[in-house]
């Protein structure tokens, strides 16, 4: 008895909010979208990320974009030339919503250095982007607003927000 109870609460527990899949969310974020995040990982260090992040109906994605690393500590400034660090890179993988939430699987990412002070960090082994191939995550994010052409993201440990625009 308490088996086929089980098996029927099953279908009733599983249409709960964050246990489905938000489809209508989903079919909305179906597309291409130009994002742009502002990131202060550590005092001093200001990381501006600009992408491009395709959505398809089949749950995958990828992305390609730029990052640019700018220091506001003085010492890092001149040992830098007041130059920033400029990376590119590009990353695919699944996604899926659920009501009011964003999960993206990055399954594999890769970064190059795109300056020649980038560059020449990379090849000292200071900032070795080699680390970061193939890298993975997974990652979740509040959906605060969702348009047709318009998406603004919050992430849920790192608290940055993410900003989109629909390309097409």
């Amino acid at each position: 008895m308490k088996k086929t109870l089980c098996l029927l609460a099953l279908p009733l527990l599983l249409s709960q909010p964050g246990f489905a899949e938000d489809q209508n969310t989903a079919q909305i974020l179906i597309g291409e979208w130009q994002c742009s995040q502002n990131l202060t990982p550590d005092e001093g260090i200001n990381l501006s990320v600009e992408y491009i992040q395709l959505f398809t109906a089949q749950r995958n994605f990828t992305l390609d974009g730029s990052m640019k690393m700018k220091f506001t500590i003085a010492e890092m400034n001149q040992m830098l030339g007041g130059d920033s660090l400029n990376y590119l890179f590009e990353g695919s993988g699944s996604w899926s919503t659920k009501l009011g939430y964003l999960t993206i699987k990055t399954e594999n990412a890769t970064i190059k250095p795109n300056n020649p002070m980038a560059q020449q960090l990379h090849q000292a082994g200071i900032l070795d982007v080699n680390k970061l191939r193939e890298m993975k995550s997974e990652d979740t994010f509040i959906i605060n607003s969702l348009t047709s052409s318009n998406l603004k993201l919050t992430h849920v440990k790192e608290k940055f927000t993410t900003q989109c625009t629909r390309t097409q």
